[in-house]
């Protein structure tokens, strides 16, 4: 099983610092059954990777359909895998609805 939260476009590196370190760094999840992934925001990837237990995944919110180029503020998968993430989350209905993505 997979449980994965969103953080949207919330928090700041305080409130991240704190959902990690007094939350989810103490939570008793059962690895062998249940993978547990965060998808802060880009800005807060790094850092979150950087204090979050091991054991959960840090994913991203979103990924470019193009592999390169001049796509100002996308991401694509190679620099995704790159950074050492293994999840995004794709075909979110907010992405569909208010940015007409397909």
């Amino acid at each position: 099983m997979i449980i994965g939260g969103n953080w949207k476009c919330n928090g700041t590196l305080k409130s991240a610092k704190d959902l990690v370190t007094n939350v989810l760094n103490k939570s008793t999840v059962d690895h062998s059954k249940l993978e547990v992934v965060v998808c802060p925001i880009s800005l807060h990837l790094e850092y979150v990777k950087d204090i979050l237990n091991k054991s959960i995944k840090v994913g991203c919110q979103d990924i470019s359909a193009a592999g390169k180029g001049a796509f100002t503020g996308e991401i694509s998968g190679d620099q995704l895998k790159d950074f050492g993430l293994d999840w995004v989350v794709i075909g979110h209905s907010e992405r569909r609805a208010l940015f007409g993505e397909d």
